[in-house]
């Protein structure tokens, strides 16, 4: 009962939503693929069903017991963001090493002890899986497009890979970039894509869409795919518009 009565008063509502973004929902960039950082801080995790110990996967409504509990500062409502890091799928990508920061969903806190507690799954990009790390919950930033400046095909940065890893995308897709706030990569910043001519990437190639970049990390930027010409692939290029 006690359960019931606190999942109701922390329900799902629509107005305690962000207000819609120029190029996605605020839900869509929170599920955008990351480039997943070298090192990361451990923190907690999702322990499973607290009546089915067994059981792996989780869906909107499912309530599922966490590693962490006041002592970390958890409190009724408090909201996190699933996580995991899995290998993306073009081959040349995953034996260098890089790997794909995916956010499978969010959940709040609904009933909390010292140790540890019970959440419901608000949302899921993907399935939530036991073993998923915890983020506390911040949404992203408001984007807004820059203008239009001068391309720049001699420093181009290379699209490694989309949502949960996939090495061909298309229009309204996320897509991953090698380059971010360490080269001066901006939100709102546009992109065009393109596959290098014989020649080098000194010029553009085979014009393959265009893109805006959404989220930004020290090494690497999220952009959402507004044009797409044909399909792009893992290896593609980006020339920043300065």
């Amino acid at each position: 009962m006690l359960l019931g009565s606190v999942l109701a008063a922390f329900g799902l509502s629509a107005s305690a939503q962000p207000a819609a973004l120029p190029f996605a929902t605020p839900e869509a960039l929170a599920c955008a693929p990351r480039l997943a950082p070298d090192a990361s801080t451990p923190g907690g995790q999702v322990l499973g069903d607290p009546d089915v110990p067994l059981r792996e996967v989780f869906s909107a409504g499912d309530v599922v017991r966490l590693s962490l509990g006041r002592v970390d500062g958890v409190s009724v409502g408090t909201q996190f963001f699933t996580r995991r890091i899995v290998a993306p799928t073009d081959s040349a990508m995953r034996a260098s090493g890089l790997r794909v920061l995916q956010t499978s969903g969010w959940l709040r806190a609904v009933v909390v002890d010292e140790h540890f507690t019970r959440a419901v799954v608000e949302r899921v990009c993907v399935e939530i899986r036991r073993g998923d790390q915890l983020v506390p919950l911040q949404w992203p930033a408001a984007v807004s497009m820059a203008p239009e400046g001068t391309t720049s095909y001699n420093d181009p940065a290379t699209v490694l890979f989309g949502r949960n890893g996939r090495a061909m995308l298309r229009a309204n897709q996320f897509l991953v970039i090698d380059q971010g706030a360490d080269r001066q990569i901006v939100l709102g910043q546009r992109l065009t894509l393109f596959r290098a001519s014989v020649g080098g990437a000194e010029d553009e190639g085979t014009r393959l869409g265009e893109a805006v970049v959404v989220l930004t990390d020290a090494a690497s930027a999220t952009a959402h795919v507004t044009r797409a010409g044909g399909q792009i692939q893992s290896g593609d290029l980006a020339a920043v518009h300065r």
